[in-house]
């Protein structure tokens, strides 16, 4: 059982480690271009370079009951943050270069690293790091793998059940609640048609919980296909079912572990030109039913047992071409969660603890510098 000394130890080390990968990461994006441009064959490489600026009204996702108990300054411990709304600043810089190793088809890689910053929250800043690899295997085939990395995300405070026991239901009963995550996936599509392409997906996700929560350790499983269809040249609609298997480490009195289905559907419209810049509109819609497979009794595992989330998420952009290498966006979306279960006794207790509602409005600046002009190869165009 971690002390109090020993989290704080355990912290610093996590933080140094956070600081080490950060800097591989921005040496790794830097020298990207160099590396790919010392091969023969180089078409193309760029920078990717975005910041924006988003408002969200529920940073943690907390419930009615929990918004109410923050508010009220009530339950001493658990909150650890200074507003539960926040403005956050999200920075991007992605390296891509596309060769021709093949004869005529292209061989793309690229590093990606993103940094969301809350102006009055930092416990629950983040970042985000990717390196992906992309070939076209024939005129109508292409596939790509890829590998991406969270050093750290932080959930909440929840109660600690072992320090419970040692202190009881004492402020510092309530520990972080955070994880670290990795994942391994990629996807192959092939184009039916001209305007028609479907893409099956699939990726490995591990999540790695503090020494608090390790019983929520867990490995994911993802499998999907997606389609994307041309209606017409100026609109276009795509749609994806997703499946994902779930299994926590859990341990004798809870299992988290859970089944997922989603579905989302979407569409593009290319609007008229304005001041002969193009614009367009884009809104998608998704939906989730998750099942929870713990087979604990409901005394023992009360969030898990019998439960079932169902999501629903809703987002539109507005996107204007500024100038030739700069885009503006102004974005939103909706999520909601409702949560029931198949024990009636303990609906009104899940309700209270995981309902939420969300919404998130942002404005966002990208900025490409091509360094190389690319072949755009009829597979290109179709993307």
């Amino acid at each position: 059982m971690p002390t109090c000394e020993s989290s704080a130890v355990i912290s610093l080390r996590s933080t140094r480690v956070r600081t080490k990968i950060s800097s591989v990461a921005v040496l790794s994006l830097l020298s990207f271009p160099m590396m790919v441009s010392a091969g023969d064959g180089l078409a193309s490489w760029k920078l990717d370079i975005g910041v924006s600026s988003v408002y969200d009204n529920n940073i943690l996702r907390y419930s009615d009951k929990y918004v109410a108990r923050f508010d009220n300054r009530e339950d001493e411990g658990r909150f650890h943050i200074n507003t539960r709304d926040d403005l956050i600043l999200v920075s991007s810089i992605r390296a891509s270069a596309t060769m021709k190793l093949n004869g005529s088809l292209n061989t793309t890689g690229a590093v990606d690293v993103r940094r969301r910053t809350y102006t009055h929250n930092p416990i629950k800043n983040w970042s985000y790091f990717s390196i992906s690899l992309r070939q076209d295997l024939s005129k109508q085939t292409a596939a790509q793998i890829g590998y991406n990395y969270i050093p750290g995300f932080y959930v909440r405070h929840y109660r600690d059940d072992d320090w419970v026991k040692e202190h009881g239901y004492t402020p510092i009963s309530f520990q972080s609640y955070d994880f670290k995550k990795d994942e391994i996936g990629g996807w192959v599509q092939y184009a039916l048609f001209s305007g028609t392409r479907v893409r099956a997906l699939f990726s490995y996700m591990r999540y790695f919980y503090n020494e608090h929560f390790t019983e929520y350790d867990g490995k994911n499983s993802l499998f999907g296909i997606q389609l994307y269809q041309t209606i017409h040249k100026n609109f276009r609609v795509n749609g994806r079912f997703e499946v994902v298997y779930s299994r926590g480490e859990g341990n004798v009195d809870m299992d988290p572990s859970f089944d997922d289905n989603t579905f989302l559907l979407g569409a593009e419209l290319q609007l008229p030109k304005v001041f002969g810049r193009t614009n367009s509109v884009g809104i998608d819609g998704e939906y989730s039913l998750r099942y929870y497979t713990s087979t604990h009794f409901l005394e023992l595992d009360q969030n898990h047992a019998g439960r079932q989330d169902f999501d629903y998420r809703l987002s539109a952009t507005y996107t204007f071409e500024l100038l030739d290498n700069l885009e503006l966006a102004l974005n939103y979306a909706w999520h909601r969660r409702d949560t029931e279960t198949s024990a009636a006794q303990n609906a009104t207790y899940l309700s209270d603890e995981k309902d939420y509602r969300q919404y998130q409005i942002g404005l966002e600046a990208k900025y490409t510098l091509n360094f190389l002009p690319s072949d755009n190869s009829e597979f290109e165009r179709r993307k």
